[in-house]
């Protein structure tokens, strides 16, 4: 049985002003008692973050067992037991929204990654599920750690991202190519984080 939270997010504009609310709802698909917890965690990081930049889909499902995906919904699984690794997981998966929403800028950013890093791992823990997937990672990872950067802190973000157990060679070239990323997302007006 899937049970819906519904979770109001209240934003405050940049003119502090003004406010809009911001709806989130997170559904459980099996109303565990892990899958109840992972919500209300979630919950939380809403409520003590302003995510208003990085929410670009408002459906969330928590399901146990799955793998976290963005689409067709956002899903995350129970895995994360703390803030601020279900912060880094909803982030990434929402980035993967606003990438989508990018559609040539990404074809771009892409085309210049396949001229600088003509192989890359796919299929394992350090590349994504295809080649297309770890390029397009590149992007995702690259915008997730300037996200965490601004969320929790420079020296977390970077903690946070050489302790990943997948897309490993992803990460460390977020990490070791930090300005190059940073030119060719720029140059093709991924600008969320700059």
């Amino acid at each position: 049985m899937m049970k819906k939270y519904l979770f109001l997010l209240l934003v405050v504009g940049y003119s502090g002003l003004s406010a809009q609310t911001l709806q989130v709802e997170i559904t459980t698909k099996n109303d565990s008692d892990r899958e109840k917890a992972t919500a209300r965690l979630l919950q939380e990081v809403l409520s003590e973050y302003d995510l208003s930049q990085w929410v670009f889909t408002r459906q969330v499902v928590i399901e146990q067992m799955a793998i976290p995906h963005s689409h067709p919904v956002l899903t995350l699984n129970t895995r994360s037991s703390d803030k601020t690794d279900i912060l880094d997981t909803f982030v990434h998966e929402q980035l993967h929204w606003y990438v989508e929403k990018n559609p040539d800028a990404e074809k771009a950013a892409i085309d210049a990654f396949k001229k600088k890093y003509k192989e890359v791992p796919y299929q394992n823990a350090a590349g994504a599920r295809d080649e297309y997937s770890t390029y397009l990672h590149l992007i995702v990872c690259y915008l997730e750690y300037r996200s965490m950067a601004i969320l929790i802190g420079e020296e977390e973000a970077k903690q946070l991202m050489w302790n990943q157990t997948h897309y490993t060679w992803i990460y460390n070239k977020v990490i070791e190519d930090t300005a190059y990323l940073s030119n060719v997302l720029k140059q093709n007006g991924f600008d969320l984080v700059e």
